[in-house]
């Protein structure tokens, strides 16, 4: 049985200890930069393909992370000094999928370095069908375009790890 599957099955106080160590955790500091967030997202998925790269804007202003898939690019603009992680691993995400997924890691909240999980879309799939939607999707949250993983309010941040400790 994976990590992920033992979590899941494990009682409140325990889940936490089998995942924090787990190779397959995507750690992701908020000072972190951009286009390493990709590289990292790799070393995971070990697609051979996936590649990221940032860039000084074309205007002079801000800069770019390229996400390189599959022999495609796609340029994510930053107008300012800084980039933010949300909207990078936002994008990431698009760019991968269908064929994989990252989910964020809902036990991971509370920290400047946040945990996402990638994996294969199917195991998300198959976790669910084995767990239920809504248990896979509580602790691992999938990734919208209105998700809000580092710019979360301390008020928001403890509402969620009071939910997770039911």
């Amino acid at each position: 049985m994976d990590n992920i599957r033992k979590y899941l099955n494990a009682e409140v106080e325990d889940r936490i200890d089998i995942l924090w160590e787990d190779k397959d955790i995507l750690w992701i500091d908020w000072r972190e930069y951009d286009e390493e967030i990709i590289k990292y997202c790799e070393k995971i998925l070990q697609t051979g393909e996936l590649d990221g790269e940032g860039r000084e804007s074309e205007n002079d202003i801000g800069f770019d992370v390229i996400i390189k898939f599959k022999d495609r690019e796609y340029t994510i603009k930053y107008p300012g000094e800084g980039a933010d992680r949300d909207t990078t691993i936002k994008n990431l995400n698009k760019v991968i999928a269908p064929k994989y997924e990252i989910r964020f890691w809902m036990d991971s909240i509370g920290s400047d370095t946040l945990g996402f999980i990638p994996k294969e879309s199917k195991y998300w799939n198959e976790l669910e069908m084995e767990f239920g939607e809504d248990k896979v999707r509580k602790y691992f949250s999938v990734i919208t375009e209105d998700s809000r993983m580092f710019d979360m309010g301390m008020d928001e941040i403890f509402k969620l790890m009071e939910e997770l400790k039911k």
